[in-house]
């Protein structure tokens, strides 16, 4: 489908574009007749810089823009763009968030999280291990997004670090029939003592579960959190 940008310029618009104009314009019925109005056209010039920028920065994913929530009618100076990696089996979807700086637009983005988790987590573990803490599970997520400085080998010890401020968010579960003491709040206090020797950054939670088998909410025992800053 071809559409007017400006003047006699026209764009295609592809399939994957044109669904997500329709979802997030008031203007459908120009959108199908090719007719975009400027709002339209700004939104497809940003939808097509965020598309471009994820593939850049992750040169071994291919990306597909899923949606936007505009920033009109809302507190916030940016528009959070909704993508998916056709790599990633994931339910929900990863975000980046874009807005106007000049003639060019400033976006960051979650994905680093997903290239990382995998070896932070095993970092982690790693750590648990040494100290003889009985882990179940760590669960490590990001509350950050990060620009395109940040690149594809962007390094799970700096970020665990705090050296790259990516607001570590660390979810570890115990098994309570390997702990040796009982006093939860003891093993709370071990488990802040060994992270901060390492030198790991964040907010970090802690369970305690009643076995390897339980499950996390049902059979939870104790739970305390801490954060932990350089």
């Amino acid at each position: 489908m071809l559409s007017k940008v400006s003047g006699e310029k026209m764009i295609e618009l592809t399939n994957e574009e044109k669904k997500i104009l329709s979802a997030i314009s008031f203007h459908s019925e120009e959108i199908e007749s090719g007719n975009l109005c400027d709002t339209d056209i700004k939104l497809l010039e940003e939808m097509r810089e965020v598309k471009k920028y994820l593939g850049e920065k992750y040169p071994s994913f291919t990306f597909e823009i899923t949606g936007c929530d505009p920033k009109t009618g809302t507190i916030r100076d940016y528009n959070e763009w909704y993508y998916k990696a056709l790599e990633v089996e994931r339910d929900s979807a990863f975000i980046t968030t874009s807005k106007e700086a000049g003639d060019k637009y400033e976006i960051k983005d979650d994905f680093y999280g997903e290239t990382i988790k995998q070896d932070a987590t095993k970092q982690l573990e790693e750590i648990m291990s040494r100290y003889q803490i009985p882990v179940i599970n760590i669960e490590v997520s990001f509350w950050e997004y990060l620009g395109r400085e940040y690149k594809e080998g962007i390094s799970p010890k700096e970020v665990l670090s705090g050296k790259i401020p990516a607001g570590n968010d660390i979810k570890i579960f115990l098994d309570d029939t390997r702990l040796v003491d009982k006093n939860y709040t003891a093993v709370v206090n071990n488990v802040e003592n060994a992270l901060k020797k390492e030198g790991i950054c964040g907010e970090v939670y802690i369970v305690v579960v009643k076995d390897i088998e339980g499950d996390p909410v049902k059979d939870r025992l104790f739970s305390d959190s801490f954060s932990l800053d350089h």
